[in-house]
C-alpha cells in the first residue's frame, strides 16, 4: 500500500462507515520479573486525550488480572458527545467545498414563514421568491395573494400582471379567486389590456385603484365591472381619458337612453377625481348605474354643472358623502338638488365654487342637518347669515372650512356656542376673525384637535387662548412671534 499524506481527507464516509478488520492479537502474560517502563512518547498523547471528549481508559488492570477475567470493555460515549465530535474532526480538516451556513429560517416551520411573508409588499414578495426553492414555493403560496399593489412609472404593470396572475394559477384549473384588491398608482404603463386581464383572471376583485394612469381609457374600464360583478370601490384619479362607466357594448357618444338600459353596478365608492372629460350625459349614466353609491368625489370636475348635480340626487340617493370642489360651474341650484338627500348627507365639500352663497349653504344645512363636515373654503359669497343656519340646524358638526370667507367674529360665536363638539376648525385668510372669534372657538370647543389661523388677524393673546383651554390642539399659523 502506498502512504497517505497525514494532511489529507479521505472524506466523511471513511470516519464513519469504513471498517477496517480486528486484528488477533497473540495472548499476553504478565511477568512479574519484567519492568514495564513508560514511553516518553505517550506524554505528547496523554495531552491531547485530556482535551478528548471520549472517556480515560483505565489500562492498569491489563498487567495484574487474571486470565480468567474478561477483558475490559470500551466505556459507552453518548451520541451527543459522538455529535460534537464529528463537527470538530469534519470542521478544521474539511478542505474540499465549504459547507453552506444554515439560515434562521431554516428553523422556521412553513406556517411561519408565510406569516412574515404576509407583511411584505407585492415587490418585495417578487423578490424574496427568487432566494431558493423552498422560498419560492412559499411566497407564492395563494393566502398571501389577496392584493396586488404596484406603483412608480418603471414598472411595466401589462407584464406585471400577467406573470403574477399566471403563476397564481399555475396549480389550478380556476382565475386567481382570492384577489380581491388591485392597487395601480402611477403605473403610467398601465394600458386597457392590463386591466381587460385583470378583469378576467380576478373575477372575484372588489377593489381597484388606478391612481394616475394616464392611458387607461372608457373601453379597459368596461372590461373591467363587465367581469367583476362584485366591485365595490373604485378610484380612477387622474385619468382624464375616462368620460363614462357603463356596462354595455356602446360607447358613451352613443344616445344616452341606450346606455341607460344596461345592468346596474354594485359600486359604493366612487373617485373621479381629476378626470376633467367628464361631462353631465356621462355622469348621468355613471349614477344611474350605480344607484348604491355612499361616496362620489368629482374633485376638479371642471365640465360638471348643475344638471349633472341634479342627477346625482335623482339616481343615488343613499349618497353619504360627497365632493365637488373646484367645481366651478356648480351653483346655488346645484345645491338646491344636492339638499333633497337629507339627512343621509354627512360629508359635503364645495370648496372653490365660487358661485356657491350663503342661499346654498342655508338650504344644505336646514335639510342636511346631520352634517360632520363642511367644506365652503374659497366660497366669497358665504357669510355669517349661513354660518347661523349651520350653526342651528347641524349640531353635530366635526369639521368645518370657511377659509376666505366673509365669516366674522360673531360667526365664530354662534358655531361655538351651538358646535361644541367640533374637532376641526379652517379660519385661514379670514381677515375679519380676530382674538375675540376664537377666544370663543377657545371657551366652548375645549375638545378642538386642529385649527388653521394662517393669514388671519390672530395676536399672542388668542393663540394662549386655545392653548390654554385645548391644550391637544395643533394651531397651524403664519406668525412667528408666536411659541
Amino acid at each position: 500500500m502506498g502512504r497517505v499524506s497525514p494532511g489529507h481527507d479521505l472524506g466523511y464516509h471513511t470516519l464513519i462507515t469504513r471498517q477496517s478488520p480486528t486484528p488477533q492479537w497473540p495472548e499476553i502474560r504478565a511477568d512479574p520479573r519484567i519492568e514495564i517502563r513508560p514511553d516518553p512518547r505517550l506524554d505528547l498523547r496523554s495531552e491531547q486525550l485530556k482535551n478528548s471528549p471520549y472517556p480515560a481508559l483505565d489500562f492498569s488492570a491489563l498487567s495484574s488480572c487474571p486470565r480468567s477475567s474478561p477483558r475490559p470493555q470500551l466505556p459507552s460515549v453518548p451520541p451527543s458527545a459522538a455529535l460534537e465530535c464529528t463537527e470538530q474532526l469534519l470542521s478544521p480538516s474539511y478542505k474540499g467545498k465549504k459547507l453552506p451556513r444554515s439560515s434562521p429560517f431554516d428553523r422556521l416551520a412553513d406556517e411561519l414563514v408565510v406569516k412574515v411573508f404576509s407583511f411584505l409588499p407585492t415587490t418585495s414578495l417578487c423578490t424574496v421568491s427568487r432566494v431558493c426553492r423552498r422560498w419560492y414555493a412559499l411566497a407564492w403560496e395563494p393566502s398571501l395573494w389577496t392584493s396586488i399593489c404596484l406603483a412608480g412609472d418603471a414598472v411595466h404593470a401589462d407584464k406585471a400582471l400577467k406573470q403574477i396572475t399566471r403563476l397564481l394559477s399555475r396549480d389550478t384549473s380556476v382565475n386567481c379567486v382570492q384577489i380581491e384588491k388591485v392597487s395601480l398608482n402611477g403605473c403610467s404603463k398601465l394600458s386597457d389590456r392590463g386591466l381587460s386581464l385583470v378583469g378576467r383572471r380576478c373575477p372575484e376583485l372588489r377593489h381597484l385603484e388606478v391612481k394616475g394612469c394616464v392611458n387607461v381609457t372608457n373601453v379597459g374600464i368596461f372590461e373591467l365591472v363587465t367581469q367583476c360583478v362584485n366591485l365595490v370601490h373604485l378610484d380612477v384619479t387622474g385619468c382624464h381619458q375616462i368620460t363614462c362607466i357603463h356596462l354595455s357594448h356602446q360607447n358613451c357618444t352613443d344616445t344616452v337612453d341606450s346606455l341607460l338600459h344596461s345592468r346596474q353596478l354594485y359600486l359604493q365608492y366612487l373617485d373621479m377625481t381629476d378626470c376633467y372629460g367628464l361631462h353631465d350625459p356621462g355622469l348621468k349614466v355613471i349614477v344611474r348605474n350605480c344607484p348604491q353609491l355612499l361616496h362620489l368625489y368629482l374633485r376638479r370636475c371642471i365640465n360638471i354643472t348643475d344638471v349633472g348635480i341634479k342627477h346625482i340626487a335623482s339616481y343615488c340617493q343613499t349618497l353619504r358623502e360627497a365632493s365637488i370642489s373646484d367645481c366651478v360651474q356648480v351653483t346655488d341650484f346645484g345645491m338646491y338638488e344636492l339638499a333633497k338627500l337629507g339627512p343621509n348627507l354627512r360629508y359635503l365639500s364645495v370648496a372653490k365654487c365660487d358661485q356657491i352663497s350663503d342661499a346654498g349653504i342655508k338650504q344644505i344645512a336646514r335639510h342636511c342637518y346631520k352634517l360632520r363636515y363642511l367644506n365652503v373654503r374659497g366660497c366669497e359669497a358665504v357669510s355669517d347669515d349661513s354660518m347661523e343656519m349651520v350653526a342651528r340646524s347641524c349640531p353635530r358638526l366635526r369639521a368645518l372650512d370657511i377659509g376666505k370667507c366673509d365669516v366674522t367674529d360673531n360667526g365664530m360665536k354662534l358655531i361655538s356656542e351651538n358646535c361644541p363638539n367640533l374637532k376641526k376648525l379652517s379660519v385661514k385668510s379670514c381677515d375679519m376673525v380676530t382674538d375675540r372669534g376664537i377666544q370663543y372657538i377657545a371657551y366652548y370647543c375645549r375638545g378642538l384637535q386642529q385649527l388653521n389661523i394662517q393669514d388671519c388677524q390672530v395676536t399672542l393673546d388668542g393663540y394662549r387662548t386655545v392653548k390654554k383651554f385645548c391644550r391637544r390642539c395643533i394651531i397651524e399659523h403664519t406668525n412667528p412671534g408666536f411659541f
